[in-house]
């Protein structure tokens, strides 16, 4: 027994330490992940994180380079520099015979369990190491495979064991996150070289001094910033606001925007002015500009004073408004401020047109939303109507148990699941199967309803998938299958239990693959088509039977639906007998009223054959009880039997607790569902009545 201990401990620790490793390596991996190292370094140090964590004895990283997997990184633990390493093998061609390149072409990692006669292993690779046995995993990044990771364990002859390829993957899927953030490392530093080459180059031309070549940038960061707006949704405030901010961020703290609405400028932005400004100053600046500004396109200095730069907003033709500019102390306005307020001018003039043309759409939005109300209230009357008509297909019920089973129709409705109801005869599976098309994105597609119990095995097979002329010996001509009738919408499948083995596999093929072969083709056809399956049958209970596929239970119970028996919702029965009663009204000679008796009968009755059973019982009560009342003589004898036999003994607790359920939920139903007159039945107050109906768990 202290051997086991100790071999159990050894275990234990062996685990431990596994765990530590892969833990401790992938943390330093993903400290690597956002590093600025060059990429080879970066890899080096990615395949010995990875090989040591998975504790294999070598590895490489390939990667994928137009139409080369060029090893970039290796490991040996044991012989170091004088082992694998990347100059003996440079990698492979993507057409030559390699397991590196065929996990590349598949996505999918590649065990090899004898490298010697396995054909797919490269013979380049052969002539360089005596591995026999070794694995190989994708990297995948975003756009594709981006290269390969392989190892081994050649100098201990271990064997690779399943989970440790598993790790493998796993470090795999932090190596592609650290080679698609190198690349955009690197792309970002060729574009951020080219970028300080391009200004570099421009700013030598204009000035050899630093402060010159400050405020290039600057000024190229500007028109960088105001371009960006241009693909942007914004209002006209947002751009105005932008604008005068980079004008101030160029050094020139006080500016003004001034819009032009045909003939004057109205409404100004400003930095740095006060109301002064627009009641003193502004109105000289008009004067002048009218007078010799309104035409001209590109930046200028107003009647040559060095102080104030006005940059016409212009689209084409159409002035827009204006940038006012007070040149700061120690600024220069010269000709290379002239061309760059002229190019600024020019991307805020197309970034206020744009965010006018804007703020048009969002008027005639704002427009069309209130012609769209007035149409939607003009349709009120229209939609009522319908809505009667509509609710004739939904399901009736406000019990938990039917709160539950349309909080899952409504979140299922919107998806394409598969769906199963499982339920006891007459509780309503086809009505949910319905809800759930009628609600669907499907709903002006077909809903095809099949009922696997009531059609022959022998032709339930040809009714579902179709069947060619000729298929067999009374096929006299071709028929379209139920699948394909319902192509774009909804097929429920009722008893889905009933169905036959080989039925069952070519049902299996339609919700794996999505097509179906009808009987005598050669040929499949793809489907669109939506399944709900119902059940009355335990399904787990016929596979251990063998009568029901296993594989075909799991594709089709992704999302289950429990429908409740009516002996679980009792207080949904005075609905249900209102809604019975109103649809069988044209069997009775004047208004029908049904008796309290009656309802405490149904509340007592256990409700064998379900919701059919109460619609049945209706339906009969509306035709023999002619112009009277329906009383309880009315009923069938063994239902009047059955709710008034001896009551069982139980504990007193529960039957005192039962009975209060009972009749708190009869002094419900017969006040409509409103607490505040069930109260009142009950003699009691409100609060008291509200702490009762949690005590008893009725909602």
């Amino acid at each position: 027994m202290t051997k086991d201990l100790n071999k159990d401990k050894k275990d234990y620790t062996e685990v431990i330490e596994r765990q530590f490793r892969e833990l401790n390596s992938l943390a330093e991996m993903n400290k690597k992940i956002h590093s600025t190292m060059k990429m080879e370094r970066l890899l080096q140090i990615m395949v010995e994180l990875a090989v040591i964590g998975v504790n294999f004895e070598r590895g490489l990283i390939y990667l994928l380079e137009d139409n080369f997997l060029r090893c970039v990184a290796s490991l040996d633990r044991i012989k170091k520099e004088k082992g694998f390493t990347v100059k003996n093998l440079k990698g492979f061609k993507m057409d030559e015979t390699a397991v590196e390149v065929l996990v590349v072409q598949s996505g999918r990692s590649i065990y090899v369990s004898d490298a010697w006669t396995d054909k797919r292993v490269s013979r380049k690779r052969l002539k360089i190491t005596d591995s026999k046995e070794y694995c190989a995993v994708p990297l995948k990044g975003r756009s594709g495979v981006l290269g390969v990771l392989t190892a081994d364990k050649v100098y201990s002859r271990k064997p690779i064991m399943p989970e440790e390829i598993k790790t493998l993957e796993l470090f795999a899927g932090h190596i592609s996150l650290a080679i698609e953030n190198a690349a955009l490392f690197e792309e970002k530093e060729r574009f951020t070289s080219l970028l300080e080459k391009k200004i570099s180059e421009r700013t030598l031309e204009l000035a050899q001094t630093n402060e010159q070549l400050q405020l290039k940038m600057k000024e190229l960061s500007t028109l960088f910033e105001i371009s960006g707006s241009l693909n942007k949704n914004i209002g006209v405030n947002e751009v105005l606001e932008l604008t005068l901010s980079l004008v101030k961020g160029l050094g020139h703290p006080v500016c003004a925007v001034h819009l032009w609405e045909g003939e004057r400028f109205g409404k100004a932005f400003q930095i740095g002015l006060d109301d002064a400004y627009m009641q003193t100053e502004f109105p000289i600046l008009e004067k002048e500009i009218k007078k010799t500004g309104l035409q001209k396109s590109g930046a200028f200095l107003l009647n040559d004073k060095p102080t104030q730069v006005i940059v016409p907003l212009r689209s084409k033709d159409r002035l827009l408004g204006i940038l006012v500019v007070f040149i700061s102390k120690g600024h220069v306005f010269g000709k290379e401020q002239e061309e760059f307020f002229s190019a600024f001018g020019l991307q805020a003039s197309m970034a206020l047109k744009n965010a006018l043309a804007f703020q048009e759409i969002l008027d005639q939005n704002s427009r069309m939303e209130n012609l769209s109300r007035k149409l939607e209230q003009e349709n009120i009357s229209l939609r009522e109507k319908m809505k009667a008509e509509r609710e004739k297909k939904f399901v009736i019920g406000k019990s938990p148990a039917m709160k539950k089973v349309m909080a899952l129709v409504q979140s299922v409705s919107s998806t394409n699941t598969s769906v199963i109801i499982y339920g006891e005869t007459g509780t309503g599976k086809e009505l949910i199967a319905n809800t759930i098309h009628e609600i669907s994105t499907r709903k002006l597609k077909p809903l095809i309803k099949v009922n696997c119990a009531a059609i022959p095995e022998e032709l339930l097979e040809s009714e579902l998938f179709g069947h060619e002329k000729g298929a067999f010996t009374s096929a006299h001509d071709r028929r379209t299958g139920m699948f394909q009738l319902a192509q774009g919408g909804t097929i429920f499948l009722d008893e889905i239990g009933d169905i036959s083995l080989k039925t069952q596999t070519k049902l299996l093929r339609v919700l794996q693959e999505s097509e179906i072969q009808p009987l005598g083709s050669t040929t499949s056809i793809k489907m669109d088509v939506r399944v709900i399956a119902a059940t009355n049958k335990d399904l787990k209970k016929k596979i251990e039977q063998g009568t029901f596929r296993s594989d075909l239970f799991y594709r089709l119970n992704v999302f289950p639906i429990i429908m409740p028996p009516l002996r679980d919702r009792l207080e949904d029965i005075p609905r249900l007998v209102e809604f019975f009663i109103n649809k069988y009204a044209h069997l009775k000679k004047g208004k029908a009223h049904i008796d309290k008796d009656v309802i405490g009968i149904f509340l007592k009755y256990s409700w064998p054959g379900n919701i059919r059973e109460l619609e049945n019982i209706i339906e009969r009560l509306m035709i023999i009880s002619g112009s009277g009342n329906i009383t309880i003589t009315d009923l069938p004898r063994e239902m009047s039997a059955e709710a008034t036999d001896k009551v069982v003994v139980r504990p007193l607790n529960e039957a005192v607790f039962n009975f209060k359920k009972s009749l708190v939920r009869q002094a419900l139903s017969e006040s409509s569902g409103k607490k505040s007159n069930a109260a009142a039945m009950l003699g009691m107050p409100r609060s008291n009545f509200s702490r009762l109906l949690k005590q008893l768990g009725i909602t």
